[in-house]
């Protein structure tokens, strides 16, 4: 999948193990979470524009569940539709392997995934093996957001 921005075009692509410094480096600039994310990096999606990953989104399965996470995008290429092209790439490849349900944590983008069609639930009404992720437990603060969305 390619988007363009401004005058150069981006693409949308599995994200390689050489790209994991720079997903870290992302989310560490972002005060994202990074803890689980080398463990579950063969789920994640990377936006690459002239050679440089400029975002990443990914995607960590538990069965008919999953639980997006390590949603980042470049401080100067927010807003761009970078992380709209991101978005809409996951959610194909979680339909693709069956997901059923699809869960984050947040602290500062509720409103983001409102409009994706997210609601807030119960962080402590979620159960199964995605509670076993380490976003749930001890990654994300027990005050973040958590958000469910139904596919």
């Amino acid at each position: 999948m390619s988007i363009v921005i401004g005058e150069m075009e981006a693409i949308v692509r599995d994200a390689r193990p050489e790209d994991l410094q720079r997903v870290l480096n992302l989310l560490q600039e972002a005060s994202l979470p990074t803890l689980g994310v080398s463990e579950h990096f063969h789920g994640v999606l990377v936006a690459e524009q002239e050679g440089a990953v400029i975002g990443a989104i990914g995607l960590e399965g538990y069965g008919d569940t999953a639980l997006l996470r390590s949603a980042v995008v470049e401080p100067g290429k927010r807003n761009l539709g970078v992380g709209s092209k991101l978005y809409a790439a996951l959610i194909e490849r979680a339909r693709t392997r069956g997901v059923r349900r699809l869960l984050l944590l947040t602290n500062t983008a509720e409103k983001y995934f409102e409009r994706k069609g997210f609601r807030t639930v119960d962080q402590k009404s979620v159960t199964g093996p995605v509670t076993a992720s380490v976003e749930f437990t001890g990654a994300c603060p027990s005050h973040a957001v958590c958000m469910e969305l139904l596919l």
